[in-house]
């Protein structure tokens, strides 16, 4: 080949993909989407009073096979490292109105299954067990002063908070949210009407956080003397 078509060849080349620049490349996702999984938590011997000295008793097992919640087939992911959070609050009433108080000195937690974690962050925090396929939490908080009390509940997949979330395998397209869940039945609703609303919160200075009644990752009970 002379070096006339080398150059010819070589400046078509560059100008063709010239051209190229800015295109939009084709993406892999017509569009992206977002779906839920409910993770289970529950209260093997939950009632609407216990008394100073009882133990609230909670458990979560979340295995390694997920089932959104839009109805969607479900899939396997390893999850190797699962993470929990617990927030206890007291409800007080400020102003005729109830709000939320930190309450991280009124239990005295007790681990059977996972790991309480000495990290930096508010109320209680836990390492699932780790075994073929599984992880397994059973931890529970005995009670040390009278009140009402609201327990938040959530997971997450790293030490830090940074919530739960994945994908399907080879599916890049919809991302899973995890939601700690706990049945109607366990939250104790009732305490909803004693209260007067449908949300409760901390007062300002604390910050914004919110249970709502139609959240899924919260209970109630009261304790007595």
């Amino acid at each position: 080949m002379n070096k006339g078509l080398i150059i010819a060849a070589l400046f078509a080349f560059i100008t063709l993909n010239s051209f190229q620049c800015g295109k939009n490349v084709s993406d892999p996702c017509d569009k992206y989407t977002a779906d839920t999984i409910l993770l289970s938590s529950g209260l093997p011997n939950i009632k609407a009073v216990f008394k100073v000295g009882d133990t609230i008793k909670l458990e979560s097992l979340i295995k390694d096979e997920f089932v959104p919640k839009s109805g969607g087939a479900a899939f396997t992911t390893e999850i190797n490292q699962l993470y929990y959070r617990l927030q206890p609050f007291s409800i007080i009433k400020n102003n005729a109105l109830p709000e939320l108080q930190y309450a991280n000195i009124e239990f005295n937690p007790i681990v059977v299954d996972g790991q309480l974690l000495n990290i930096n962050y508010s109320g209680y925090n836990y390492l699932y067990k780790r075994n073929t396929g599984v992880n397994s939490l059973k931890i529970g908080f005995v009670a040390g002063k009278p009140g009402l009390y609201a327990f938040q509940c959530t997971n997450g997949r790293y030490g830090y908070d940074g919530g739960f979330n994945l994908y399907r395998p080879g599916d890049n397209c919809t991302n899973y949210w995890g939601i700690t869940n706990f049945t109607a039945s366990q939250k104790n609703l009732q305490y909803w009407d004693s209260m007067g609303v449908a949300a409760v919160s901390l007062p300002s200075n604390y910050g914004t956080n919110t249970i709502a009644k139609n959240n899924y990752n919260y209970f109630f009970f009261r304790v007595i003397p």
